[in-house]
């Protein structure tokens, strides 16, 4: 039976700062991998009409997905700017229940809380999920990445060697042409990153992600 892995990220770019390479590592072992994205970044590129930036995002989104192997991308499509408020508007809460007991997943995976990202939708994110979880009957693995750098860790956390597939993982980023700045502006700290993970478990390459269910 395969087994499905569960990536919730607040913009469609999340995971491949984060988790790219681990990404690409559970794909080639066979796991299915679903990414659920809760806005589509609408008002990344202020001078150009929303419209045109969230259509273009989906659409890199989903060539960038099968570039990796990733299954299915669900998009919930909040504003930026108002998750809290369209969370409680678009019955956001009773849609991911219903995403969470289709798939079944082995693993579920969300943005760390202590991402520091401007408008704390990384944050946002993970406390839903994190919320929703506690009340579900079945107990799911959570794992929170890395896309800011978290200088304050004060979970457990685990290390994914990566490198084999860091190479794959920086071809993925590259793929979010429209976000090409930030992720161009990402690289140096996402090289050190993997570097520093690797060398704490004796590799070349490595993610960490921290244990929170």
């Amino acid at each position: 039976m395969t087994s499905n892995i569960l990536i919730f990220c607040a913009h469609s770019d999340d995971e491949a700062v984060g988790m790219g390479g681990t990404i690409a590592k559970f794909v080639d072992s066979g796991k299915e991998i679903v990414k659920v994205v809760f806005s589509f970044g609408e008002k990344s590129h202020p001078h150009l009409k929303e419209k045109v930036i969230a259509s273009a995002r989906v659409e890199e989104s989903i060539e960038a997905s099968e570039f990796l192997g990733i299954k299915e991308t669900i998009f919930l499509g909040l504003d930026e700017l108002k998750f809290d408020e369209e969370i409680k508007k678009f019955n956001i809460k009773e849609k991911i229940i219903k995403i969470i007991e289709k798939y079944n997943p082995e693993r579920i995976y969300t943005p760390s809380e202590m991402d520091l990202h401007p408008m704390k939708n990384h944050e946002a994110v993970y406390r839903l999920i994190n919320a929703l979880l506690g009340k579900m009957q079945k107990k799911y693995p959570l794992y929170a990445f890395e896309v800011w750098d978290v200088s304050k860790a004060n979970k457990p956390y685990v290390y994914e060697d990566i490198s084999k597939y860091y190479k794959k993982k920086i071809a993925y980023m590259k793929s979010f042409s429209s976000q090409w700045l930030s992720m161009y502006g990402l690289m140096p700290s996402v090289f050190l990153r993997a570097k520093k993970y690797g060398r704490a478990i004796g590799v070349k390459y490595a993610e960490r992600f921290y244990k929170i269910r």
